[in-house]
């Protein structure tokens, strides 16, 4: 603030001062140009604020002030009201509106201040202090000091003020202000309706939002689904191919000439790359659809690369014009993940570099960026991609076009599923890359996944419905013991007949499915639910199961557990904490 010129001062002596302060208010807002509404405001504040001084202190006076700000221009008209008596009780209270006052004492105080744009109360028992302003928005040039003079000139010339007189005015700016409301209470009924048709559009968009989520996550489902059921309907038939054709190469119905030799080989060879791409498939599906879990174990890295070199020896034996080489560590590392899953990653990338390298080199390094990761970078020197191409090598199905190679096996799944079993391994995969210039990918994996028995951690179940389907009454009492400390809503059915109309009416989100129920075997069961709640399903058996008959059940729920294994109260836990986790995170 650069300037603050006093225009006058009026002394609070009898009560016809309380009349001259607010019409001199009220005129040096008109004066300045403020609007009608802003000197009634402020002429209403001055005339509170007086009429507390006259009444309990007895007298007083008030400053009137022009405020001019840094470049020179009039920003805001100021007055200070001062008085010497014994100070307000319960100001604070006052002034946030929570005092009560069987006398009404406050309540203009309260008014003033809120008439005004900045207001300013220290009080004591030696007198009270207030500072208040009312901003005149946009700024004007700061009156000259001749116009000063005569502002001050025609405030002495006001004389003595008429009540009668400011009654009447009084009386016409209570009309003006009325008229004022009803303006805002028509526009506001205006605001009120334009409010009213935008929610009801924004209830039929998130209606129509709501519906294009269900197809989508349907759509997804559908997907889902085919890719599952594809795998499993197309096994059979590729099973039978290459078996077929191991007959035939080896002789046992006969020896073949060298071109029948040469065709059952090319047989073979496109059973086998079929064979890939459904199992493949099958992973993405599970991936998606959160079945696709890992288990962890110990192992050394130099293990790994070793089983690299084999494969990669093998397969560069069909690109004679690529050198290649795995560079290891020179200290052995443990490693404690899903071996299977991350020799999966590295076989993927390794085999995308061969097809995007006709000739030249590729190079697999190994490094220890900190202590809980690892870091494999797979380089080549092939054709490369092109900056906005990147991601889209990690889109099923993708095939980036590539100038120079006019045929790629493969069938776009391999970096899709890499990028997800490095998630699911607590890493990320990544890329970088020019046309031309060769490309480097980077799988940084954790060097160990939580181990089986780590602490659980904290979770909760509240909001989650556990529907337990077994007709051992022993073996649902001990689920339910071991979930109720998590507070899930429990619901409990005794055989097939009994679950129906909870899995229809509820949808429960965690479902314990034992296989020998009375009416029903459970894995029909199974199948009779829609494709949706098949990852909300934990079989949960006595039966002793053969591995691949315990594949093949994982393969169509969210997880198997054998209710003889030693860590079975443990498996339960982590299971529901992993649906519950997923469940939570989709919605």
């Amino acid at each position: 603030m650069s300037d603050a010129r006093r225009l006058t001062t009026i002394a609070i002596l009898q009560e016809t001062d309380v009349v001259t302060c607010r019409q001199s208010a009220k005129q040096i807002a008109a004066w300045l140009g403020l609007s009608t509404l802003e000197q009634i405001r402020l002429a209403t504040s001055v005339s509170e604020l007086a009429r507390n001084i006259y009444q309990y202190a007895g007298s007083g006076a008030f400053h009137f002030d022009l405020i001019g700000n840094s470049q020179g221009r009039l920003q805001a008209l100021a007055f200070e009201a001062f008085d010497h008596g014994g100070g307000i009780e319960q100001i604070d209270a006052i002034l946030d509106g929570s005092y009560v006052s069987p006398t009404g004492m406050g309540v203009g105080l309260r008014g003033a201040q809120r008439l005004m744009d900045e207001f300013d109360l220290h009080t004591s028992p030696h007198g009270t202090r207030i500072r208040a302003s009312k901003q005149v928005n946009p700024p004007v040039p700061f009156p000259t000091e001749r116009r000063i003079e005569e502002i001050r000139r025609q405030l002495k010339g006001l004389g003595v003020a008429d009540p009668y007189i400011e009654l009447n005015t009084r009386g016409a700016e209570l009309l003006l202000t009325s008229s004022e409301l009803q303006a805002k209470q028509v526009e506001l009924e205006a605001i009120n309706q334009e409010l009213e048709n935008t929610n009801k559009g924004v209830v039929a968009l998130y209606s129509e939002l709501e519906k294009a989520s269900h197809e989508l996550q349907q759509a997804s489902e559908a997907k889902s689904r085919f890719f599952s059921n594809m795998t499993h309907e197309f096994r059979t038939p590729i099973n039978i191919i290459e078996n077929i054709s191991k007959l035939l190469l080896n002789g046992t119905d006969g020896r073949l000439n060298e071109e029948q030799h040469k065709q059952v080989s090319f047989i073979t060879s496109a059973a086998g790359e079929l064979a890939d791409m459904v199992n493949e498939l099958l992973d993405l599906s599970q991936a998606e659809s959160g079945r696709l879990e890992v288990t962890s174990e110990t192992f050394s890295l130099g293990s790994v690369l070793e089983q690299l070199r084999e494969f990669m020896h093998a397969l560069g034996m069909r690109y004679p014009s690529v050198a290649w080489q795995v560079h290891g560590l020179e200290q052995e590392v443990p490693l404690a993940t899903d071996r299977g899953r991350l020799f999966q990653v590295l076989r993927n990338l390794v085999s995308n570099a061969f097809k995007y390298t006709p000739e030249g080199r590729i190079d697999v390094r190994v490094f220890l960026p900190d202590e809980q990761h690892i870091e494999f970078v797979v380089e080549d020197t092939g054709v490369g991609i092109a900056a906005d191409q990147l991601e889209r090598v990690f889109e099923e199905f993708a095939r980036v076009r590539t100038p120079g190679l006019t045929q790629v096996l493969g069938n776009g799944l391999g970096l899709p599923l890499a990028r997800r079993l490095a998630r699911l391994l607590k890493g990320e995969l990544s890329v970088s890359s020019e046309a031309g210039q060769g490309s480097r990918f980077t799988a940084s994996i954790a060097r160990e996944l939580e181990p089986a028995n780590a602490p659980l951690g904290e979770f909760n179940l509240q909001g989650v419905s556990v529907l337990i389907i077994d007709d051992n009454e022993g073996d649902r009492y001990l689920l339910r013991r071991l979930l109720e400390p998590y507070q899930p809503l429990i619901i409990e059915a005794a055989n097939a007949s009994t679950s129906i109309d909870k899995l229809h009416s509820v949808r429960p989100d965690v479902i314990f499915l034992d296989l020998d129920l009375p009416d029903i075997y459970g894995g029909d069961l199974l199948e009779s639910m829609d494709w949706a709640m098949h990852a909300r399903v934990l079989i949960n058996t006595a039966k002793a199961l053969s591995g691949s008959e315990q594949a093949a059940l994982a393969e169509r729920c969210a997880g198997v557990l054998v209710k003889s294994q030693d860590n079975y109260a443990d498996a339960v836990l982590r299971h529901v904490q992993r649906l519950a986790g997923s469940f939570r995170h989709a919605n």
